[in-house]
């Protein structure tokens, strides 16, 4: 039995199998899910759990190259809240995309992991080298 960590087996096999050139896709509640990719449903309310609570598990555990976020959240998210945001990932690079294109991405991704968050375009894809 695990003592700390990840817990929830899914979402443990996933990052287990999270290796290089792959992308992790973490969304926000109303994303759509995608046929073909595997979604790892956490959403619980809306509003949680939030995309950082999600960033503070699994990012000390992982190595990536980058972050993929869409253009609209710096453009249509208040300062303050995108600063509280990216400060969970901190020290990665992020290429900013236009959301349709981040849409795409997220089609490629290895698996989706799907919050209740309910900051419009908070969702983030992880980049391994």
């Amino acid at each position: 039995m695990l003592k700390d960590g990840v817990i929830n087996g899914q979402l443990a096999s996933v990052l287990a199998r999270f290796r290089h050139v792959n992308t992790l896709a973490i969304v926000d509640g109303p994303f759509p899910s995608y046929p073909g990719v595997e979604i790892v449903d956490l959403a619980l309310v809306k509003g949680f759990p939030k995309i950082p609570t999600i960033l503070d598990a699994i990012l000390p555990k992982m190595d990536l190259t980058g972050i993929y976020r869409a253009n609209e959240f710096t453009e249509k998210v208040d300062a303050a809240t995108v600063a509280d945001y990216e400060s969970h990932y901190a020290g990665l690079p992020i290429t900013l995309v236009p959301h349709s294109e981040f849409k795409v991405l997220v089609g490629q991704a290895l698996a989706i992991i799907h919050t209740g968050d309910d900051v419009p375009y908070s969702s983030v894809i992880l980049k391994s080298g």
